[in-house]
């Protein structure tokens, strides 16, 4: 058998047994949350929040609704390079979302047992 028959066998299995993968999983609340980003979102999420006074002004004087910080740990951006992952005892982290035409960064600090929003600010894009 010729390689090219062998890579064509291979694609067709391999997309059938994606499509079945996909069945299986999308009727599971499962995620796959292998990459650093989605790893401190997905813990984020996960522990109980709090809100400084700092956030909540911004909050209020942008009409933002602080239910918006669900969507916003679900799909923004960690900025790694203006967060301290290895501070004790609790890691600040840096998120950067886009909402309304606009790049607001939400500064956290994470503990073991809360999730503190301290600060929330837009981003000045050049």
């Amino acid at each position: 058998m010729s390689l090219k028959k062998r890579l064509l066998y291979f694609a067709i299995g391999l997309s059938i047994g994606l499509v079945f993968v996909k069945i299986i999983f999308d009727k599971k609340d499962v995620s796959f949350d292998y990459f650093p980003n989605d790893r401190v979102l997905k813990t984020l999420r996960t522990k109980q929040r709090n809100f400084d006074d700092k956030a909540l002004i911004f909050f209020r004087e942008h009409t933002i609704d602080t239910s918006l910080i669900e969507e916003f740990l679900t799909s923004s951006d960690v900025n790694f390079k203006k967060s301290q992952q290895r501070k004790k005892p609790c890691s600040f982290y840096q998120i950067e979302a886009k909402h309304q035409n606009d790049l607001l960064a939400i500064q956290v600090k994470n503990c073991d047992t809360l999730v503190t929003i301290q600060n929330a600010f837009k981003i000045n894009e050049k």
